[in-house]
């Protein structure tokens, strides 16, 4: 079942949205010039408990569900999903490479970090602010971005993709969860290998 959830003016961290933290992908394109209407997928995103799941599904009747609800863990989409943020004025990132696992270094010992910035000067008190704290698939990398907007956002995924949380992040075989987008060939190129990012994976 395909749902969209209306994510206007909401925190990305918050107990009762969706999660972009931890384990969580997204493929951002940093682009010279930030457009109006940023659109880009998103691997492994968080349905938090406080997810009023009653707004689309009716689980008495539903059949097939790879999960259920809880009062206490996130529903994990083990897939692809998408957000729109509709009239961005502005907009930083900040993205702190890693090698398997650990943050790349420079010769003095500190952290290699790409930054950009987006007309931050146009930021006024209608824009809201929606940070994503999460990774980054190019520059594989932690990822830090703030996007201000004054429009809507729009959150698309599919059910038959959601399995509960903790089975997400337990499965032994973490190149289905945590880097199963490395099998969408048109979408990521064969620009990683799943042993260039497990730092428990070694390469042959």
């Amino acid at each position: 079942m395909h749902v969209k959830v209306d994510l206007t003016r909401e925190r990305f961290d918050s107990y009762n949205t969706v999660n972009f933290y931890d384990s969580k992908t997204i493929f951002f394109e940093p682009t010279h010039i930030l457009p109006t209407t940023v659109s880009f997928k998103v691997w492994g995103a968080g349905l938090m408990p406080g997810f009023v799941w009653d707004h689309y599904i009716n689980f008495d009747e539903a059949q097939g569900l790879k999960f259920s609800k809880s009062q206490s863990n996130e529903v994990t989409i083990q897939g692809f999903s998408k957000i729109t943020i509709f009239d961005v004025v502005a907009g930083k990132v900040s993205i702190c490479p890693y090698d398997r696992g650990t943050f790349l270094k420079r010769k003095d010992g500190k952290e290699v970090e790409f930054k950009r910035e987006w007309s931050l000067e146009a930021v006024d008190s209608e824009c809201y602010e929606y940070w994503f704290d999460t990774t980054i698939f190019f520059p594989y990398g932690g990822c830090d971005l703030k996007l201000y907007a004054k429009g809507s956002v729009v959150f698309e995924f599919n059910t038959d993709d959601c399995v509960n949380g903790i089975d997400y992040i337990t499965n032994p075989n973490r190149q289905d969860t945590f880097w199963g987008y490395l099998k969408d060939s048109k979408l990521c190129t064969n620009s990683y290998q799943y042993e260039d990012l497990d730092p428990l994976k070694h390469s042959s």
